[in-house]
């Protein structure tokens, strides 16, 4: 048969030839635009090399990256003035209960099988109630002791020594919204008790932070936002569950919007030379390269070069924290050597870096001879016809 004719290293060496000399048609011998090609592309690789720096992970970058993750939560995100606790401010849609001691007939009926919200006052949306003999009161912007000292000084001129209580049977005037990854989206009143950014959470889901309330899976808590008024705010609800800062744990006023959004665009990519290349979602915003290795199956060590593991880093997504990434960043880690997997296991991964295993030298030429392998077969047929 036509392949006991070939002799492969040299059928190798003349396709070699053939392609450099293809190469070499048509080049002149001028060397004044090339050298000047030469050190345009010197300039090239210079801004190049100065804009990606290539760093290897070692024990002295762990500490300086621990150093610097510390000082970012160190410095405080941009909040909401906060005051002292307000007292509740009755408003529209409102219901009141008002009781008259001694004077069952002045008295909200509540009845036995029936809820106060379903037989109390309504304030109208003028601000006002209907009060037996004294009329109509304006209530809106009051509180409850503002309100029972006036229904007490009207009710004086009917009824010596009124005795009254007032509280709110129905809060309705005063809500925020909850939007994203919660359970329950939806309004949630202000009651006369107040209400936080935790408190809102907690009642979007009837559970506890991190699990019964929020979708822990897919929501970013690092980035929970906060409008208010035009102005959005970025509280870390993470840092309150992890660190316990309740510096961040805001009140919340009436039209307040609370979203808390998804951790999709929080993924690392890994690729090379491991077993299953996947893009990997970073639950709680955190992951290791040790972490990030392990979900894929670790490297193939059949065709991975362990001294070459890098972290591409393009440091878009940390800008705002830490300026200093914002150049893209190349991390080399060997593992090869002994204390690697500690250093995997400390490095820890931003979102959208990007893990690359690079293959073994042997494998890259054995791939180049399976990709030339097709026109080596051709050119071996060509021959074997032509004679």
């Amino acid at each position: 048969m036509w392949q006991r004719d070939i002799h492969l290293p040299g059928l190798l060496g003349g396709l070699l030839l053939t392609l450099i000399l293809s190469g070499c048609t048509g080049m002149r011998m001028q060397t004044g635009p090339l050298d000047l090609e030469r050190r345009q592309d010197v300039e090239v690789e210079k801004a190049y090399n100065q804009a990606i720096r290539l760093q290897p992970i070692n024990a002295s970058l762990i500490v300086d990256m621990a150093r610097a993750a510390r000082n970012a939560q160190d410095t405080p995100n941009i909040l909401p003035e906060q005051g002292k606790k307000p007292e509740y401010r009755v408003g529209p849609q409102d219901i009141l209960q008002v009781t008259v001691w001694d004077h069952p007939e002045l008295t909200t009926p509540a009845g036995q099988f029936r809820d106060a919200s379903d037989t109390g006052n309504l304030v109208r949306q003028d601000g006002t109630i209907f009060y037996p003999y004294i009329g109509t009161v304006h209530v809106s912007g009051k509180t409850l002791e503002e309100i029972r000292a006036l229904l007490t000084r009207r009710l004086a001129r009917y009824i010596e020594n009124p005795q009254i209580d007032v509280r709110v049977a129905a809060f309705r005037s005063q809500k925020v919204y909850v939007t994203g990854e919660v359970m329950k989206p939806g309004v949630i009143p202000i009651t006369d008790a107040s209400l936080t950014v935790l408190d809102a959470l907690q009642a979007s889901g009837g559970g506890r932070i991190g699990s019964g309330a929020l979708s822990s899976s897919s929501a970013d808590l690092e980035n929970v936002t906060l409008t208010r008024k035009g102005q959005t705010y970025r509280i870390d609800v993470q840092a309150m569950i992890d660190r316990g800062d309740l510096s961040q744990n805001v009140l919340l006023q009436d039209g307040d919007v609370l979203n808390i959004p998804d951790n999709f665009g929080k993924k690392v990519f890994v690729m090379g030379e491991v077993r299953q290349p996947d893009a990997l979602r970073m639950l709680k915003g955190r992951m290791t390269l040790a972490e990030a290795l392990g979900e894929v199956g670790g490297v193939d060590m059949a065709t991975s070069n362990p001294k070459h593991i890098y972290v591409i880093r393009s440091g878009q997504w940390w800008q705002a924290k830490q300026p200093d990434l914002q150049k893209p960043r190349i991390f080399q880690l060997e593992a090869s050597s002994p204390d690697a997997l500690i250093l995997a296991d400390q490095f820890a991964l931003q979102p959208h870096d990007v893990v690359f295993v690079s293959a073994a030298g042997i494998v890259r030429w054995g791939r180049v001879l399976n990709q030339l392998q097709g026109t080596i077969q051709s050119i071996a047929l060509i021959r074997s016809l032509a004679r």
